[in-house]
């Protein structure tokens, strides 16, 4: 087998076992949402003034897909809308109570797999560890370069 069919084979590994993983030492409640969605409630709990545009931008995602998504959130009853008084025509979001507590979940899950594998790359050299970040930041920019001309 080739070299780069040895790494992919270990990258596809890792993504397998960080997700059996997640499911085993972690709450369920964060289940039966998306990747995005998760993500996208993450952004609302965290942004100051949330609206389509700002969590676009922050989830590097069209503001359609955001719209579609925040609709998605709006109708489990996970967010709420609102305006300004200043501003009737802007809409923002809000977590509500569940929101919030998929918001605290999240984090929390955030934490505990960074200390966890934190621990692990610790090992690692400074050199190590730049030339495994520069390819997985070019890796990650080819399949967002593949995703946009699938979109």
């Amino acid at each position: 087998m080739k070299e780069q069919e040895l790494l992919l084979k270990e990258i596809s590994l890792m993504l397998e076992r960080q997700d059996m993983l997640s499911k085993l030492t972690e709450s369920s409640c964060l289940d039966e949402y998306g990747y995005s969605e998760t993500h996208c409630i993450d952004f609302i709990g965290r942004l100051e003034l949330p609206n389509v545009t700002k969590i676009a931008e922050h989830m590097g995602m069209t503001r359609g897909a955001i719209s579609k998504m925040t609709k998605k959130l709006l109708a489990k009853g996970l967010i709420e809308k609102y305006t300004l008084e200043t501003n009737k025509k802007e809409i923002y979001f809000k977590l509500t109570d569940q929101g919030k507590m998929l918001f605290d979940e999240h984090a929390k899950r955030h934490r505990m797999w960074e200390k966890r594998d934190m621990e692990f790359l610790e090992k690692y050299g400074k050199e190590e560890v730049d030339v495994l970040y520069k390819f997985m930041k070019e890796f990650n920019g080819y399949l967002e370069q593949q995703i946009e001309e699938l979109s």
